[in-house]
């Protein structure tokens, strides 16, 4: 298994360093040949899941998109691949022995992590740096990028901890210390609030009684009103104060608003297929540059529209109706609020990562994870045991 995570673990800071894009091009090499045996033991086992299937007609819309606004669509494909070769080798893992597929993802990126932090201790102005925007790199990524690393990785060791019949094992506070040095070092205001409320829901709620209150429904109707209250109706003005004076961002989250009502009106413009994913770095001309969305949603209505949304909104649908099924476990109530925080952290960016689709999947595959956690099993037992058995026996 970790032979075939492997080629998707290249550190981002390759693309940067001409003198090492020869590594760059051995991990493209690498995952061509893991895309070709997933999809080959995916194929063996003769069922597409439902959020595979959603995960791929998404991915689909986006290159339908693309080619009808003649986009570039080859480098459009090496993206899908790898977003849907990598989901798909984690359901077939999460069902086969979750465990080890937690085990091996931390294996490599706990070291890899700790090196990062060793590279921002030591280089504080990085060891690259992309031109176009004067973005600094570390080794696991920018600023604003390896938050989207760092968070579902942390949520990973608070899972695997449970498998180990405890809240968090040593391993997986030594991962929170070394991932909370490395974002606060390098201070991406996103990064550190889905950090504080990770390691907030930890310490205070996770665990408790009143974890089953932060359930997958209750989080969504949060983040849909989060959505709509900030982006839409900019109600962030009545909390001016915590903005401004707390984490250092301006009223206007950095320029975001300004980027927010172009994104706006070009959706308007085209709404049913959007605009492709295109090349360069964004659609959005504001201040004499070029920017994405900086916010999900509104990228996949630029990129894919309305169409693109529906299949993404039925990804995190589909998470989001197994988690309430199994919210009294602790492996779905700490998945459910991991999920939130990352869709709140992409309330200001647009991520769109191997680790943002991975969540989803692993949701539906929440039992899986549940049955592995010793102090569960009785608990398992007294939910529907015809209803649980149904539920294995059509994942199967």
């Amino acid at each position: 298994m970790t032979l075939l995570l492997l080629p998707f673990f290249k550190p981002p800071v390759f693309e940067y360093i001409s003198s090492l894009h020869f590594i760059d091009t051995l991990f493209d090499m690498a995952k061509i040949v893991s895309f070709g045996i997933i999809i080959l033991l995916y194929i063996s086992e003769k069922k597409l899941s439902r959020i595979m299937l959603f995960i791929t007609l998404y991915q689909v819309s986006l290159f339908f998109s693309t080619v009808i606004n003649s986009g570039n669509y080859w480098r459009l494909l090496v993206s899908c691949g790898t977003i849907i070769s990598f989901c798909m080798i984690t359901e077939l893992a999460v069902k086969k022995n979750c465990q080890l597929y937690f085990k091996s993802i931390l294996n490599i990126y706990i070291p890899l992590s700790v090196l990062n932090l060793f590279i921002v201790v030591m280089f504080p102005q990085g060891i690259a740096r992309e031109d176009y925007y004067g973005n600094v790199y570390y080794l696991l990524g920018s600023r604003n990028g390896s938050s989207p690393l760092f968070i579902p990785l942390l949520i990973f060791s608070y899972i695997y901890s449970g498998m180990s019949n405890k809240k968090y094992t040593p391993m997986a506070l030594f991962f929170t210390i070394i991932v909370s040095a490395s974002i606060l070092l390098t201070w991406s205001a996103t990064g550190v609030a889905g950090l504080a409320m990770i390691i907030l829901f930890v310490l205070l709620i996770y665990g408790r009684k009143i974890s089953q209150l932060f359930n997958s429904l209750t989080l969504s109707v949060m983040y849909i009103a989060a959505f709509f209250g900030i982006i839409v109706f900019r109600l962030q003005y009545v909390f001016s104060f915590i903005i401004e004076k707390m984490l250092h961002k301006s009223i206007t989250f950095t320029g975001r608003t300004d980027i927010w009502d172009i994104a706006l009106k070009l959706i308007k413009n085209s709404p049913i297929f959007g605009y492709g994913v295109y090349e360069g770095h964004g659609l959005i001309f504001v201040r004499g540059q070029y920017y994405y969305a900086h916010n999900a949603v509104l990228e996949v209505l630029l990129q894919g529209g309305a169409v693109s949304l529906f299949f993404y909104a039925a990804i995190f649908a589909s998470a989001a109706v197994s988690l309430y099924k199994y919210r009294k476990q602790k492996p779905a109530q700490i998945l459910s609020f991991g999920i939130f925080t990352v869709l709140t952290m992409m309330l200001m960016e647009a991520y769109s990562t191997i680790w943002i689709f991975s969540l989803p999947v692993i949701a539906c595959y929440i039992p899986y994870i549940a049955e592995k956690s010793e102090p569960q099993k009785e608990t398992l037992k007294t939910l529907s045991n015809k209803k649980y058995l149904a539920y294995r026996l059509k994942q199967r």
